[in-house]
């Protein structure tokens, strides 16, 4: 974990105390928290790769629901 330092106003402060207190976390623990949500998180590698194979599918099917052959799909014409 790094420290950062973050200038905001009292008024500004006060009330993020509040909030963080009311949700029973540390004033930092409620700033991590909702600087994450505003950028998100890293995805773990398994998330990646689902996100990955389930993007856009490729439609290689013909009208009858069939591959392209090999020969059909290195045809030279």
């Amino acid at each position: 974990m790094k420290n950062v330092t973050v200038t905001m106003s009292e008024a500004l402060l006060q009330r993020a105390r509040i909030a963080a207190a009311r949700d029973g976390k540390s004033l930092s623990r409620f700033v991590a928290e909702a600087v994450e949500d505003r950028v998100g998180r890293p995805l773990t590698q398994r998330e990646a790769l689902d996100q990955f194979l389930s993007g856009p599918s490729w439609h290689v099917l013909d009208d009858n629901g069939r591959a392209p052959t090999r020969d059909h799909m290195y045809d030279d014409d």
